[in-house]
């Protein structure tokens, strides 16, 4: 979308309320503006980058200050420019108590320099331009010149090719479908001065690169948030870019909504919302399915959606090539990691607190790397720990070269080496099984004020020193041992989540195999339970299990809306091109069938999975209807409150030729029918819900009640 309006009593609400109060009003709001203006998403585009108290800051598209205050805190002084006094007014009651900020109002009809308050006798260490950048091309060159010796310009904007402009997504500022990418039908001759002066547009990477050297800028970095620039959770860059799966989290374009099958069923975390805010998109194809394409023929860089690029002499022995954000948690906990590259090539990882509440949580992890190491002591180098120390309000680790034993699995998998697999399974059992040190579990106190209540009926093994997170893809081998996997020694890259209190061993087998079943091996081959039940963790085990991560869940996220929450709060669902604005894809199939006489017999149903995360529940089974003349047909799914409210709901409805066959279907419907369902929606955690399974005049209820 192009500029976005300033919603009506946003400055009353700022004038009333912390930001620690914005994600709840984002909630309550239901209005994309207001995610748009107070979401401290948006400033992932910026904490990362190279900002010192010695630097005076140029931001020339300011608007509400989504991005000020970050700002502000990293400058010794900004300057924040606006289009209208309204925006301007706004800034000055957020930043009130900012001794370092100034506020100018230039209309967006001042388009020239030399009449521009902006470059008269000012020196900017850094400028940035977040977003509408065509508007201030012919700025450029005053910029250039306004800029310190080492100073640096940063533009953040779409690309004109991105992806998600393929899938269709509507264009960024004028809106419609291919607009950017038939070049708004301009004649082939770029950067007219129509361009220059009239409406904002996007360009491609060259067409940025040619706009910044035509300006006299050199030193063009690139980097590539994802999903874009408005609300990126990473930032890649040319010397860091994505690996084959690494983009399996479904584009979230949270100012464009889209049609989106989730991979609940398949994944255990990634549950992306739709979204309807200003204006609908298609869904043309699976854009991570293409991205995976894009990335493995090196096209990644010209196909992302967004940008953001630096222009400046490089300075410094020390680029931040990559960074991964963790906002949606307590605020305690909330971290940002960077990889870090010097002149000579040697990297490393630092994380960051997001928050001053979080400093603690950062220094925990070095004390973490101590106690692990002694803990494991007994490996004799089997498990070990990457070196952690922290400087400068970072924990700082070395950059491993190592491969994951996810890739292993997953590089196995694609081979079909069912036996390395196994193998690997096996081996990481015997491993967290057999090191840490050896006695029975007794909870504590502060194991229950993480993880709840817990009530084994048979014995257990507990490690005094836990790291929980100690999963498939946190592990590292030495390139080359893959076929050695019993032989090779472990490197933890990862321990931000442990605890110096006993915590089961197979707790953290079930978290390990829980994720390898769904995001590895997609939910295929051997049933969870019985994968499970093969390494000692039972049926009342797995339900135990699934409380204590159900209750760190909620412990890592108190105090937290998930902008995927705000954004499914928000949405209505958007439907393929050939049903677009006609209805809902998820009950084409059932509508069309509703078309033919019949009638119900009974409705099936089986609920395979049900669990909260996130802030949402998400609950994946099968569901179908039998008919008098021997049809089997899908049925329609609704989440409901008991007053018989409806609860906005995610559906993503696939085939289930397995119970076709358990059910001896086949002759009766085509192994093709969208049978099997994931449902992901909003309802507070101790509330009651159910869902309706429903085909003309016959229903069935799955009524959830909170124990």
């Amino acid at each position: 979308m192009g500029h976005v309006n300033v919603p009506e009593g946003l400055k009353e609400v700022i004038q009333q309320n912390s930001e620690k109060a914005y994600p709840q009003i984002i909630m309550e709001q239901a209005s994309y503006p207001y995610l748009f203006h107070l979401s401290d998403i948006r400033e992932n585009l910026i904490a990362f980058l190279p900002v010192t108290k010695q630097m005076h800051v140029l931001e020339r598209n300011a608007g509400c200050g989504a991005l000020t205050g970050k700002l502000l805190s990293m400058a010794l002084h900004v300057t924040a420019v606006v289009e209208s006094e309204e925006e301007a007014d706004i800034l000055r009651v957020r930043y009130e108590n900012a001794g370092n900020l100034t506020v100018l109002v230039v209309p967006d009809s001042d388009t020239k320099p030399e009449t521009n308050v902006l470059y008269q006798d000012q020196v900017y260490d850094m400028i940035l331009i977040a977003g509408e950048f065509s508007k201030f091309q012919n700025e450029l060159s005053c910029m250039r010149e306004h800029l310190s010796d080492n100073g640096k310009l940063y533009v953040a904007d779409a690309n004109r090719l991105g992806l998600k402009y393929f899938a269709g997504c509507q264009e960024e500022y004028r809106g419609g479908y291919f607009a950017g990418l038939e070049n708004y039908d301009k004649d082939p001759e770029r950067f007219t001065e129509d361009d220059r002066h009239g409406e904002a547009r996007v360009y491609t990477r060259k067409e940025y690169e040619q706009i910044l050297k035509e300006a006299g800028f050199s030193g063009i970095y690139s980097y590539y948030p994802y999903p874009d620039h408005k609300f990126p959770s990473c930032i890649y860059s040319d010397e860091y870019l994505p690996g084959k799966g690494d983009l399996t989290d479904t584009i979230t374009a949270y100012d464009y909504p889209k049609y989106l099958l989730m991979d609940v069923g398949e994944a255990y975390d990634r549950v992306c919302a739709d979204g309807h805010f200003d204006r609908d998109r298609l869904q043309l194809f699976d854009e991570k399915k293409v991205f995976d394409t894009v990335l493995a023929e090196g096209l990644f860089g010209e196909l992302a959606n967004s940008f953001l690029i630096e222009a400046g002499n490089r300075t410094g022995e020390q680029r931040v090539i990559y960074s991964k954000y963790s906002n949606e948690r307590a605020r305690q906990f909330a971290i940002r990691t960077d990889i870090c590259k010097k002149a000579d090539g040697e990297k490393s990882v630092r994380k960051y607190a997001l928050y001053p509440e979080g400093r603690e949580h950062i220094c925990h992890m070095e004390k973490s790397y101590e106690k692990l190491s002694s803990c494991y002591a007994d490996s004799n180098g089997k498990i070990r720990f990457c070196a952690c120390h922290t400087k400068n309000d970072a924990a700082v680790s070395g950059f491993d070269p190592g491969v994951t034993l996810q890739d292993v699995m997953e590089r196995a998998i694609e081979r079909n080496q069912t036996e390395l697999v196994k193998r690997i399974l096996d081996d990481y059992a015997k491993r967290i099984m057999e090191y840490g040190g050896k006695h029975l579990f007794t909870p504590t106190e502060d194991f229950r004020k993480v993880f709840g209540e817990v009530h084994f009926t048979e014995e257990t093994e507990a490690v005094d020193i836990c790291d929980i997170d100690m999963i498939f893809a946190n592990i590292l081998i030495p390139a080359g041992s893959e076929m050695k996997i019993e032989e090779a020694e472990w490197t933890v890259i990862d321990y931000e989540w442990t605890f110096f209190f006993p915590v089961p061993k197979l707790f953290v087998l079930y978290r390990a195999l829980y994720f390898a079943y769904y995001q590895i091996m997609g939910g295929k081959g051997t049933p969870l339970d019985e994968l499970l039940a093969a390494y000692g963790i039972s049926k009342e085990l797995k339900e135990q299990f699934g409380r204590m991560e159900e209750n760190f869940q909620a412990y890592l996220g108190k105090g937290s809306v998930p902008v995927r929450n705000m954004q499914r709060v928000m949405g209505t669902k958007i439907v393929p091109l050939e049903q677009l604005l006609r209805q809902d894809a998820g009950n084409v199939q059932i509508e069309e069938m509703q078309n033919v006489p019949f009638r119900v017999r009974k409705i099936l149903y089986h609920i395979d999975r049900q669990e909260y995360q996130d802030g949402s529940v998400v609950c994946c089974g099968w569901a179908l209807a039998k008919t008098w003349n021997g049809k089997v047909l899908p049925v329609d799914i609704k989440a409901v409150m008991p007053d018989g409210t409806v609860v906005t709901a995610e559906l993503k409805r696939y085939p289930r030729a397995d119970v076709a066959d358990a059910l001896k279907l086949r002759r009766t419907c085509d192994v093709n029918l969208n049978l099997g369902f994931d449902c992901v929606f909003i309802v507070p955690r101790e509330t009651e819900w159910k869902l309706i399974f429903s085909l003309g005049k016959r229903s069935a209820e799955y009524y959830y009640q909170n124990k």
